[in-house]
C-alpha cells in the first residue's frame, strides 16, 4: 500500500485552484513535506473546490477537505486520523514529541483567537494572555522550535495557526501581535525560514478570505473581497525588526 502515492486533498482558494487559507490543510501539507525526507514518502497535493467536487473524490464517499486518500481503499477525513495514518506508514523521520509543558503553553491559543475573530469576545485580552503565555514558554526554552531544534508535530500544528492569527487579526480586527513578544516573533521567524512552511503556506489574501467566510466573523464588503481575489498573491514572512533586536 505504501508504494502508491498518497493524495492530500486541501481546500482550494478563491480561484478554485490555489491553496486556501485553512490552517489544518497547511498542517497536513507540512507534515508530508517533512516526511518526504524519506524517499518512500511520495504524495500529491490536490486542491478541492467543495462547490464542484471531482468524481474521483466523490467516489470515496467524502465531501470536504482536508482529506487523505491512498490507493483504492484508504480514505480518511479526520485530521487527527490523517496524522496517525501518515505516522503509521512513514514512521521515519519521526515528528513525535513528549512535552506536556509545550502542550500547556499552546493549548488555548487557537481557541482564544477563534473567540476573538468570531466576535464572541470583542476584547483581545484573552488572546493577548495566550500569546504572552507562549512567549514566556519560548523565553525559557533552549530550542529553536517548541520542543526541538527541528520541527515536530506540534510545530506543524501551531505555526500555521500563529501565522493565521497574525494575518487575519490585522486585516479583520485591526489587531497586531505586540512587538514586545520577542520570543513569539523569533519562533515565527524560525518557521518562516523553513521550506516546509513556505511551500505549504497560502497567501495573505487566502488566509483573510478563509476567516472572513467563517460564521460570525467580520464580513468583507463585496468590493474588498473582489479586490483580494484579484490581487497578486502576497506572502508576509518578514517579522518586525524591532521584535528581534532585543530578544
Amino acid at each position: 500500500m505504501s508504494e502508491s502515492l498518497l493524495d492530500l486533498w486541501v481546500k482550494a482558494g478563491a480561484d478554485g485552484n490555489c491553496l486556501g487559507g485553512d490552517p489544518q490543510s497547511q498542517q497536513l501539507f507540512m507534515i508530508l513535506l517533512l516526511k518526504a525526507q524519506n524517499p518512500d514518502c511520495r504524495f500529491n497535493v490536490r486542491t478541492l473546490n467543495e462547490a464542484k467536487l471531482p468524481q474521483d473524490f466523490k467516489n470515496y464517499g467524502m465531501r470536504h477537505a482536508p482529506a487523505l486518500t491512498h490507493g483504492e481503499d484508504i480514505a480518511i477525513s479526520h485530521p487527527d486520523e490523517i496524522v496517525e495514518y501518515i505516522d503509521h506508514i512513514f514512521p521515519s523521520p519521526s515528528l513525535k514529541y513528549n512535552n506536556p509543558e509545550a502542550d500547556g503553553a499552546t493549548a488555548d491559543l487557537f481557541r482564544a483567537f477563534c473567540y476573538f475573530i468570531k466576535e464572541v469576545n470583542k476584547d483581545p485580552k484573552a488572546l493577548l494572555n495566550e500569546l504572552y503565555r507562549l512567549d514566556q514558554y519560548l523565553a525559557h526554552s533552549e530550542y529553536r522550535f517548541l520542543t526541538s531544534d527541528k520541527m515536530q508535530h506540534i510545530d506543524c500544528n501551531i505555526l500555521p495557526k500563529l501565522h493565521g492569527i497574525r494575518i487575519a487579526s490585522r486585516a479583520l480586527k485591526n489587531f497586531e501581535i505586540p512587538v514586545d513578544l520577542n520570543y513569539v516573533w523569533r519562533y515565527l521567524h524560525e518557521g518562516y525560514q523553513q521550506e516546509a512552511f513556505r511551500k505549504s503556506c497560502s497567501s495573505d489574501q487566502e488566509i483573510i478570505l478563509y476567516w472572513a467566510e467563517r460564521k460570525d466573523t467580520p464580513d468583507l464588503p463585496a468590493a474588498k473581497r473582489s479586490q483580494l481575489s484579484r490581487q497578486k498573491p502576497i506572502f508576509t514572512m518578514e517579522v518586525p525588526r524591532e521584535s528581534l533586536l532585543s530578544s
